[in-house]
């Protein structure tokens, strides 16, 4: 039992030893120095300017702390909190021919933030009616693409069947189209009229190559489209090497904002179709173009790509990733299938990309610019701009009914709506504190704009808040601010009592930690002053601080035994934690005793030679059947019921007889229970009786062993023997006796009177039988003759 309790104390010490350490870790604010540094670190933290603020206490600390102590005005605590206002809010709307549609809400907010202030934001998106779009197909017009008169007449009605494809999507469209050889220079191109004539066998002859030509800017009228795609066809060209120079032909398109035509809102697409490889950054050093390219529009007046094409380099992918990112576009590449591959690869690298197959002859050209179309429409997703060490997450039901994680919802039709929650997290000060952050939706140039103010300094820390060569620093040695002292030059300290020339900073920090490889200056539990520790109370207005050279002993965080640390002050002390034992007592809490006088048996004997003393307490051998206090008791022996009949009677019934010390030091283990367990219904438990000398009265109780401390159960009612009813036997007795006299005195008077009755009824019958006249004579007869007729009963008698 002790074992186990020993074992309990543990778990809690554990316990709360693991509750401090959360805090601590789920305490962000612990060990900041200035306002700012405050501010930045968590919402959670708050600063205390307070000039009457407790020293040994951080003025960083929680908020709730500060709030739940009272240790810091209400009025007076830094505690900045986030501002949002709504700059444009324009609800969301379909699109017509003159009419700007809205698909994102809202458009624009200002917010004053401090770092690590989650801010939560509701942005909503609706898939709008007539959208404008804006697709420009990119063409690779090289011989071996369009050398086949199919492919030719694919080309030609290319206009028509988009315009009607279109049409049923969305009233709102524009066509355009340019197209792309390779860098006029070698090895890109044959070098002589002869060379091109022979890879290019037309009757017509092929075009000079050129890097990328804008033939048809953006228009509404698909006839114009039409009629320009057919010149175009009328003269090709032709390039020595496989691979082409479509990357400087998209780079062109996207950055050419004004050449292409391209609205301010609308669906971008640019269609890219080509049956060979791509030349990137790099390749042009072996025609002499050495310079990296720039990312910007380079077309003359006539829409081709001239001069700049020798002297820059072909765009590496991250340019181009980076300029559809920027300009909001998506690209579907239709290409043929012995380039799909490279083409494929290519497409994951750029956001909003799609790809598909070309058949021979692109006559499925139309159907995939549609199928992608589709898959584009049909889709939302949001992509953060500018948002360097900011985190921007999102999560949204999209046309479900669970709430997750995403940025993206598919599957949308026209007059859709979905919402995202956004939740925004500057991560520090890093970086400018007022700029722009872009939410951008992939594909569209809508997007949410965030004009950020991230605040990173304290009202008390600015110019003219502060109080320099102030006398609440050590002599004038320090600017007072923000409730504390920033010292001057050579000095430092929380007052600026020390002095840089007698006793370095860096070398007071070295002596006030325990391990100079540490960042822990004494013990997180005092102040490093002028390299010694002055430690903190334990607990806030306590007398009780931490000891030791550097803080690290706490005198009252040691064991407890016997609700007592350390047992008590008879058992041991507490020093650094760990407790010190008296003579006679031993263990980590001084819960153990040396002595064995606590094991003797009554036959004298250590726990009666059936097991051996520990700690002062017998353990008995297990291999016996031996148990007990003193290893006494066994299932033939004699009960052990005088020895608990002590406990039972002064701890429940308050017994006088029994020593009320005994009771209290040897009793814990008994309790009082309203009834107790049937004889025999468990073999472990024995049942004992009592009878009080004061009351006869007859007292049960049980014990049985809990490894080797009895638990004594006792139960609280008595069953006393009933009064004998003296009164009333007594009356009874008295009444008995009377009645008896009163029906014996009734017999007699009965019998009595019977007897005298008879007695008198024979004196009468004895007096009649005598009765005679004295004047008589004895011997003298009447005359007189009386006849009766015995026949005659009616009439009177004769005389």
């Amino acid at each position: 039992m002790k074992e186990l309790v020993r074992l309990c104390l543990l778990l809690v010490l554990v316990h709360r030893s693991e509750e401090q350490i959360a805090r601590l870790l789920s305490n962000p604010c612990a060990n900041v120095k200035t306002c700012g540094e405050c501010i930045q670190t968590a919402s959670v933290c708050a600063w205390c300017p307070d000039e009457n603020f407790p020293r040994h206490s951080s003025r960083c600390e929680l908020y709730d702390h500060f709030e739940a102590t009272g240790s810091c005005p209400i009025d007076k605590i830094v505690h900045p909190q986030y501002k949002l206002e709504l700059v444009k809010n324009d609800g969301v709307v379909d699109g017509d021919k003159g009419k700007q549609p809205v698909q994102v809400q809202p458009q624009e907010i200002n917010l004053k933030v401090r770092p690590n202030q989650p801010v939560d934001l509701k942005l909503i998106f609706k898939q709008a009616a007539n959208y404008p779009v804006d697709i420009y197909f990119l063409l690779d017009m090289s011989y071996s693409m369009i050398r086949e008169r199919d492919a030719q007449a694919r080309l030609i009605s290319l206009a028509e069947d988009m315009s009607a494809s279109m049409s049923k999507i969305t009233k709102n469209f524009r066509l355009g189209f340019g197209n792309f050889v390779d860098k006029a220079a070698m090895p890109f191109i044959p070098w002589t009229d002869e060379m091109l004539t022979n890879r290019c066998p037309l009757k017509q002859g092929c075009r000079y190559p050129f890097d990328f030509r804008n033939l048809q800017k953006l228009t509404e009228n698909p006839e114009t489209f039409k009629t320009n795609m057919q010149k175009a066809l009328d003269v090709m060209s032709q390039s020595l090497d496989d691979p082409e120079g479509g990357m400087d032909g998209i780079m062109q398109v996207l950055s050419c904002e004004d050449a292409i035509g391209w609205s301010d809102r609308s669906r971008r697409i640019v269609v890219y179709s080509s049956n060979s490889l791509f030349h990137l950054a790099g390749d042009g050093i072996l025609g002499g173009a050495v310079v990296p390219n720039d990312g910007m529009c380079h077309l003359n007046g006539s829409g081709i790509l001239v001069g700049f094409d020798l002297k820059m380099d072909y765009p590496s992918v991250s340019q181009i990733a980076a300029k559809v990112r920027e300009t909001s576009t998506n690209v579907i590449f239709a290409v043929m299938e012995n380039v799909y591959n490279l083409h494929e690869k290519l497409a994951t690298k750029l956001e909003g990309a799609t790809i598909g197959k070309l058949v021979g002859g692109s006559a499925n050209i139309i159907g995939l610019v549609q199928k992608n179309y589709d898959t584009l429409r049909s889709r939302i997703e949001f992509l953060p701009k500018n948002s360097e060490n900011i985190t921007i997450d999102f999560k949204s039901k999209c046309k479900g009914s669970a709430l997750v994680v995403t940025n993206k919802c598919e599957g949308l039709e026209i007059g859709d709506q979905v919402e995202f929650d956004v939740t925004l997290n500057v991560n520090n000060c890093a970086g400018k504190r007022k700029r722009s952050v872009q939410i951008s939706a992939v594909g569209l140039s809508e997007q949410l704009t965030v004009n950020l103010d991230v605040i990173c300094d304290c009202e008390c820390e600015k110019p003219g808040q502060e109080e320099k060569n102030s006398p609440k620093c050590f002599n004038g040695n320090g600017t007072f601010e923000c409730g504390q002292c920033t010292c001057n030059k050579g000095r430092y300290g929380k007052e600026c009592e020390c002095d840089e020339t007698e006793l370095s900073s860096t070398q007071s920090l070295i002596n006030c930690k325990s391990n100079v490889n540490s960042s822990i200056v004494c013990s997180q539990h005092g102040d490093c002053v002028c390299g010694e520790c002055q430690c903190y109370p334990i607990r806030a207005n306590s007398a009780r601080i931490y000891s030791g050279r550097y803080c690290e002993c706490n005198d009252y965080n040691c064991y407890y035994s016997f609700g007592q640390i350390c047992g008590g002050t008879t058992r041991g002390v507490c020093k650094c934690g760990q407790c010190q034992c008296l003579p006679g007592y031993t263990g980590e809490d001084c819960g153990c005793s040396t002595k064995n006088d606590t094991c003797i048996a009554l036959n004298g004997e250590i726990c009666n030679g059936q097991g051996e003393c520990v700690c002062g307490r017998c353990q008995c051998s297990k291999e016996g059947d031996y148990r007990g206090p003193t290893c006494e008791d066994c299932p033939g022996c004699p009960t052990q019921c005088s020895i608990y009949k002590g406990c039972a009677m002064c701890k429940v019934f308050g017994d006088e007889g029994y020593n009320s010390s005994y009771c209290r030091d040897n009793c814990k283990f008994v309790t009082a229970v309203n009834s107790l367990p049937e004889r025999g219904s468990d073999p472990d438990i024995t049942h004992c009786t009592h009878r009080s000398a004061a009351t006869d009265c007859i007292r049960k109780y049980t014990y049985q062993y809990n490894d080797i401390d009895p638990v004594i159960k006792v139960q609280r009612l008595e069953e006393c023997p009933k009064e004998f009813p003296v009164l009333p036997v007594a009356l009874g007795i008295v009444g008995a006796i009377l009645l008896f006299g009163i029906i014996a005195l009734i017999i007699f008077w009965c019998l009595k009177r019977r007897s005298e009755a008879k007695e008198f009824a024979q004196f009468k019958k004895d007096q009649e039988r005598a009765r005679w006249q004295s004047d008589e004579n004895p011997i003298y007869k009447d005359p007189t003759t009386h006849i009766q007729n015995p026949t005659y009963s009616g009439g009177k008698k004769n005389e």
